[in-house]
């Protein structure tokens, strides 16, 4: 299945690793670590993560507080947002 993303998601995951490089580089590598996981669980099941309250599929990192929104249709996983739990609900949504 292919994965598309949208051209912000890398600003997001680049504005949260910059925020924890500031912290440690052991922080950041472990930031590195679970958004690679949580990418590659989306990647293995798209369908097994419930859904938000926008309509989106909602992946969490575990160990920090932000969570991956994404679509899934028949062919293609769409990485959406990567966005903080503390964000407003309709950051990000607007990108679909």
């Amino acid at each position: 299945m292919e994965i598309i993303r949208h051209p912000k998601l890398a600003e997001d995951i680049r504005d949260a690793a910059l925020h924890y490089a500031e912290i440690s580089e052991r922080v950041l590598a472990a930031y590195w670590s679970e958004l690679d996981s949580v990418l590659a669980s989306v990647k293995r099941n798209p369908r097994s993560h419930h859904y938000d309250s926008c309509g989106l599929r909602r992946a969490s990192l575990r160990k920090f507080p932000y969570h991956l929104l994404y679509e899934v249709d028949d062919d293609a996983i769409y990485l959406v947002v990567l966005r903080h739990d503390k964000r407003h609900p309709d950051y990000g949504v607007d990108r679909r």
